[in-house]
């Protein structure tokens, strides 16, 4: 993403400057939406949705509605989202190698649990991202997964 577009994604942040529960619901003011992750390198998978959009305009809309309290990240992953995967905006359970670099990399610095209000540029369109859950190997092992 050019940093004219980075600059004018900032700024439409900057301007509403509110905040959002983890559902992508406004009002609670308890998370700051988009909050980097501590670094882990432990990770291994996400559980992660997304709303994929072509033209960057609709992702900045479609992520201040969700902002604003307007509509739920779900219902607008259901309402907007362009992936042709008939999931509604789920991904499921992901390893790095299984999704975009510049996915991959912009979902490490949400918190688990929130999504990111700047919308993600890939070769595929323009992505608002949640993190639902995080998987370390640690608990792969736990889990008997290899």
């Amino acid at each position: 993403m050019g940093k004219d577009k980075r600059k004018e994604v900032k700024e439409v942040d900057d301007s509403l400057g509110k905040k959002v529960d983890k559902w992508g619901k406004g009002g609670d003011g308890k998370k700051e939406v988009g909050a980097a992750a501590p670094p882990e390198k432990s990770w291994t998978h996400q559980t992660v949705r997304h709303i994929l959009s072509q033209k960057m305009s609709d992702a900045v809309r479609i992520s201040e509605e969700i902002h604003n309290g307007e509509i739920g990240f779900n219902e607008a992953a259901f309402k907007y989202s362009e992936d042709k995967a008939g999931a509604h905006g789920l991904l499921g359970d992901k390893a790095a190698n299984e999704l975009d670099p510049e996915f991959w990399a912009a979902s490490l610095t949400c918190k688990e649990g929130d999504w990111l209000r700047d919308p993600v540029k890939t070769q595929w369109g323009w992505h608002i991202i949640m993190v639902q859950a995080r998987i370390t190997k640690k608990n792969e092992k736990k889990n008997g997964k290899k």
